[in-house]
């Protein structure tokens, strides 16, 4: 099930308001920081941590803001490197993750801690915004 979107499983921290584009973004998107305190789905890798759409964004609504959850226990699907238990996760794909580096984590690109190993396709637990 590719660019599934992620599911809360526990939420541990309310959603933000976060500035956002008169785009269509569903509920459980990933997002990419693409300006200040502004999100936009994600794309590739090196995309900033921004967090996880709590509500669906209707394209064309005039609403320039969307509820982002910035912390929280999700269900994600894991890319074609896939993701191991313990380690930082950054972004593959549109909602798609990879096991990130070092480097990756002092740019941005830690989007939360893996809580299970999973292979391409399959799902694993993110503990979103952890950074131990």
């Amino acid at each position: 099930m590719a660019n599934a979107v992620a599911v809360l499983m526990q939420e541990t921290d309310l959603p933000v308001q976060m500035t956002c584009a008169d785009a269509a973004i569903a509920k459980g998107t990933v997002l990419k920081l693409s300006a200040a305190n502004t999100v936009a789905a994600t794309s590739a890798d090196n995309d900033v941590y921004g967090g996880i759409a709590a509500e669906e964004k209707i394209s064309g609504d005039g609403k320039l803001m969307i509820a982002v959850y910035r912390k929280g226990l999700f269900k994600c699907e894991a890319g074609t490197t896939g993701v191991t238990i313990g380690k930082p996760v950054g972004m593959e794909a549109l909602n798609e993750f990879k096991d990130a580096t070092a480097a990756d984590c002092d740019l941005g690109y830690n989007f939360g801690i893996a809580r299970e190993t999973a292979a391409n396709g399959e799902f694993f637990l993110l503990d979103l915004g952890s950074i131990a």
